[in-house]
């Protein structure tokens, strides 16, 4: 693919690699994105006395002397990127590849704040003497200097050196003028390393300190092509990173490793165990038949979502001291993108496949988390809509509540986690406060229909006021019958809720029966039951909506089915699983709304309200036509063709999750694309009820299962579906991994 704007993160660990090209710079920040700052990293050739290299090291010189890779190409993998360079007049060719380890449900792998950069020459004139360069330094409008410290001798790394730089807090990216929080308003200093630990044999590299205060690696011999070089860009930030609930917290990191050389030693002595499983990480992808643009997109998203992710302890505690649910002390959040709210409910919401798939214990401790930042009034009890921003996680920070929609997000998320880890403890743990919450929900209903038309307030923020505030709104409506639902599974059996228990099921067929009898327009549902504007307030100014009608109540939305998905995902009783609803509807709203509001890079929020298109929203309505048996896959190619468009000529940004007015930017909710393993496949788990279930939207297809992963042996099993005699065939690879589930093909 052409070159782009592209990012590289340290799972939980914050260090970032931000490559912008048409800069010719690359930020740089073991404290992540937003509090990065410009550097010149120097990567190529010498061929005689001409240079060739990637376009990060600032602007070539007018002379001419050192001068960029007339062509370039970039490949991207979940954890890697790879860049192709060629200049045909010298002969000269060359790989490099950074990556970013990364193995689900291994922390010190996926933790570990360091990059591989590996170098290899492809080609090389044979009459010519060929030098490799490799260098990094602070670029002169960071407005900081960096200096030369030790050589890594202790990590055995006897060409490393350090650049140690002054990381200034976030600007132009925060609503107040005042961060609530102590360490948002502080400046942080770690050092940055860059390491040769590898060299062609025969070749004597060379390391010296930059006039600005930066490195320089050199290496000239028989350089002849395959010569290869292995690099290490490594950080430790020690001190304090998070404050949660005034309490400051370290990253995690520091309790695996003392320190930088400690990071450098772990990760050249156990490299072929590190890079084995991040390559098992990447087939998984890489080996389906997705094929390429959903498998570059899905790349592409979990870079963003990598470079969002938080993982810290408390900075005086023990690693051994357990909190009240008997698990280590530790913190776990995930940043919005450029909003930089904690673990964003709405948010995760979206995202939770990569938990659900790859490593449940986080989406767990997110729970747990949230279930600390309850409010509650006179109307009852309800969840944040995040747990904080940039640097503290002390109390919610967005202007207002979601209410319903935060509950029912919660409730769902809960009911998920149950069905596909099959874990008492789970509900065990959130039992009491879904009751607190599907109260809620079903209070915010005054006018006895069934649907909530009080803290309907929800978190699309940028649409109109039909599909973003509107009282009875068809969108929450179908998310408050789907929690409902979910609710009366996770209280049953429990006398205490008996009464709410009724309640819940009494809810689900009032709201199912208005939505049938006053909301269904003949080939979709409306937005909202409300016509006109009469008595609705925006909750941004608190201010009384003009009089007149509501303008797009009737349109065509994207919406309608978003609170099925999880329920969908998890029903393997052929509908007894569902909450009541008309499911022939349900995919006669949303085939017609993608009719009404496509556009060339996805759907916008309604038929009538085309202002902005959010990604991330058409990727979990994708997942839900495949569970309704659509096959909206390729859809993928248009958000694909909107990254590469954002990140080459727009307005830059890694995964931009909107199109239009608003900039979303440096987003993780990218990566709901991950959903697309299962819903290809139809696949249905539920590991409470002992079965899978498996009904694909096309064929031939290979598709992993990573929720059935023995990731500590690196086993995994794969499903593979054709066609035959003109009847479906299923053979699952590993399958006795499925650990004893009962496997149907419907």
């Amino acid at each position: 693919m052409q070159i782009m704007e592209t990012l590289l993160g340290c799972f939980g660990s914050r260090f970032t690699l931000h490559f912008l090209p048409r800069r010719h710079q690359v930020r740089l920040s073991p404290l992540g994105k937003f509090y990065d700052l410009p550097w010149h990293l120097t990567l190529g050739f010498k061929v005689g006395d001409t240079s060739r290299i990637l376009p990060f090291a600032g602007e070539a010189p007018a002379n001419g002397s050192s001068q960029v890779f007339p062509e370039i190409e970039m490949e991207l993998t979940a954890t890697s990127l790879t860049f192709r360079a060629r200049d045909r007049q010298l002969n000269l060719a060359a790989t490099f590849v950074f990556t970013a380890p990364f193995y689900p449900q291994d922390e010190p792998v996926s933790l570990s704040p360091f990059f591989y950069l590996d170098v290899t020459l492809d080609q090389t004139p044979a009459d010519k003497t060929v030098q490799f360069l490799a260098g990094l330094a602070l670029a002169p409008d960071a407005a900081q200097t960096g200096v030369i410290r030790e050589e890594l001798a202790e990590a055995k790394l006897p060409y490393g050196g350090v650049v140690e730089a002054q990381y200034r807090e976030i600007k132009g990216h925060w609503g107040p003028a005042d961060p609530p929080d102590q360490l948002s308003r502080q400046t942080f200093q770690a050092p940055v390393a860059l390491a040769l630990h590898s060299w062609p044999q025969g070749v004597e590299p060379t390391f010296e300190g930059t006039e600005a205060g930066g490195l320089a690696i050199g290496a000239s011999g028989p350089l002849a092509a395959g010569s290869s070089f292995g690099l290490l860009l490594a950080t430790y930030l020690d001190g304090p990173v998070l404050e949660i609930k005034e309490q400051f917290y370290t990253f995690k990191y520091t309790r695996l490793w003392p320190d930088l050389a400690a990071v450098c030693r772990y990760a050249v002595t156990e490299q072929e165990n590190i890079r084995a499983k991040t390559a098992f990480f990447d087939n998984m992808l890489l080996e389906s038949s997705l094929g390429k643009a959903k498998t570059d997109f899905i790349g592409f998203t979990f870079q963003s979502y990598l470079i969002n992710t938080w993982w810290a302890v408390p900075q005086n505690a023990s690693a051994s001291d357990p909190d009240q649910n008997g698990a280590a002390v530790d913190w776990w959040s995930v940043w919005e993108g450029n909003c930089v709210f904690h673990s964003t409910v709405d948010v995760e919401y979206n995202l939770a496949w990569v938990y659900l798939l790859l490593w449940p214990a986080l989406l767990e401790k997110t729970l747990n988390q949230w279930r600390g930042y309850l409010q509650q009034d006179e109307r009852g009890v309800w969840l944040s809509h995040d747990i904080g921003g940039l640097l503290g996680a002390n109390r919610q920070v967005y202007g207002h509540g979601m209410e319903v929609e935060e509950n029912c997000n919660f409730v769902l998320l809960v009911y998920a986690l149950w069905r596909f880890s099959g874990r008492s403890e789970v509900i065990e743990a959130n039992r009491a406060v879904v009751a607190e919450l599907i109260r809620f929900v079903l209070d915010s209903d005054t006018t006895g229909n069934g649907w909530p038309n009080r803290g309907t307030a929800n978190t699309i923020d940028d649409a109109s006021a039909a599909v973003q505030f509107g009282r009875e709104q068809t969108y929450l409506a179908v998310k408050a019958l789907s929690a409902s639902f979910a609710a009366r599974r996770i209280l049953e059996g429990e006398a205490e809720y008996l009464e709410l228990i009724e309640e819940c099921r009494r809810h689900g067929q009032q709201a199912n029966q208005t939505l049938q009898e006053q909301a269904w327009l003949g080939d979709h549902y409306a937005v909202t039951l409300d016509r006109t504007t009469d008595g609705l307030t925006n909750p941004w100014t608190g201010q009384p909506l003009p009089p007149g009608e509501l303008d797009g109540w009737n349109a065509h939305s994207l919406y309608t089915t978003n609170g099925l998905l999880y329920l969908l995902a998890t029903d393997t009783g052929n509908g007894a699983n569902l909450p009541p609803g008309n499911y022939d509807r349900y995919r006669q709203d949303l085939e017609a709304s993608l009719r009404h509001s496509l556009s060339e890079y996805g759907c916008t929020h309604s038929s009538r309200d085309r202002s902005n298109i959010w990604v991330s929203q058409n990727l979990h309505r994708d997942l839900i036509a495949g569970y309704l048996g659509d096959d909206l896959a390729e859809m993928t190619e248009r958000y694909w063709a909107f990254q590469q468009f954002e990140n080459s000529q727009g307005r830059g940004g890694g995964f931009v999750d909107t199109y239009g007015a608003n900039h979303l930017h440096y987003y993780p909710r990218g990566i709901t694309s991950l959903g697309l393993l299962n819903a290809l496949a139809g696949l249905r788990l539920d590991r409470v009820a002992g079965i899978i279930q498996f009904k694909p939207v096309r064929l031939p297809l290979r598709l992993p299962l990573p929720a059935l992963a023995d990731w500590p042996s690196g086993r995994l099993p794969w499903a593979n579906f054709r066609l035959e005699a003109g009847r479906v065939v299923l053979d699952i690879e590993n399958e006795d991994l499925l650990g004893g589930l009962k496997v149907e093909l419907l």
